[in-house]
């Protein structure tokens, strides 16, 4: 069985690999050795929306519990769930201080991809492509929620659209990314001002920003240049969606950046 795993303070995603007969205490053990922490102060999240796994006997085998494929999240502490939502995931508060940036893209018709590898797989420059990947294989895996009416053609044609490396990804596909990733995803556009929001009822508890131009996706970061090298690395690119300011301040950004675009 392969089981898709996110640690606390990382939208990296890491595989998982263990016989379906594995009991479910040893997956909370290799986790709890992964984070330094003991198995019973790990809270683990699965399906959509997210709801914390709690099984009558931790010497369940996986195959009762979880699913081959299935994304789960882990949390770290003592908080009381609520139900539906992910609230207990920790994401440092952004820094006062801090600059936001806009990290280009690469303009090969994936920039969309590119755009959210940087925000959804901690800064990734190369990772685009897979998420192009992972969107067909979502959309194939969900018939019952990315429907044709959804999709605008059937599932099947979009899967064989949307892998040709020519096919731009838009709307549609910041939505596939949202719910693999359990992610807000915010984008902005820069040329008429408005602002288009992926998962934001779904209580996810890590947002991200990427600004549109009209044909093409950049992400949005933060970095403190007096804290850090200004390099990739040092960006903050998920915030706390609860956090009002960073959303009012890349919106004055991705303004002050159309200014800026209309004087050229």
């Amino acid at each position: 069985m392969k089981l898709r795993v996110r640690l606390p303070k990382t939208a990296a995603i890491q595989e998982v690999v263990l016989d379906d007969d594995t009991p479910w205490v040893q997956l909370l053990m290799i986790l709890s050795s992964q984070l330094s922490t003991s198995p019973h102060h790990l809270k683990i999240l699965g399906g959509f929306p997210p709801r914390p796994i709690v099984p009558d006997d931790e010497l369940l085998m996986l195959s009762a519990i979880v699913r081959d494929g299935d994304m789960l999240t882990v949390q770290v502490g003592e908080a009381v769930m609520k139900q539906g939502a992910t609230d207990g995931k920790y994401v440092p508060p952004a820094d006062d201080r801090g600059l936001f940036f806009r990290r280009t893209m690469p303009g090969d018709n994936s920039c969309l991809f590119h755009a959210c590898a940087y925000i959804l797989k901690d800064k990734s420059r190369s990772l685009g492509p897979s998420l192009r990947q992972e969107c067909a294989d979502v959309v194939l895996s969900n018939p019952g929620k990315f429907t044709t009416a959804l999709l605008g053609q059937p599932p099947s044609q979009y899967v064989q659209w949307i892998r040709q490396p020519s096919s731009w990804g838009g709307a549609v596909e910041l939505m596939v990314l949202s719910f693999v990733y359990q992610t807000e995803i915010i984008a902005l556009d820069i040329e008429s001002g408005t602002m288009q929001r992926f998962g934001e009822t779904e209580g996810y508890s890590v947002r991200g920003f990427v600004v549109y131009t009209g044909n093409h996706y950049d992400a949005i970061s933060v970095s403190n240049p007096l804290k850090s090298s200004g390099l990739d690395r040092d960006d903050q690119v998920l915030f706390n969606p609860r956090d009002d300011r960073i959303l009012e301040r890349a919106v004055r950004f991705v303004r002050e950046e159309r200014k800026g675009a209309a004087r050229k």
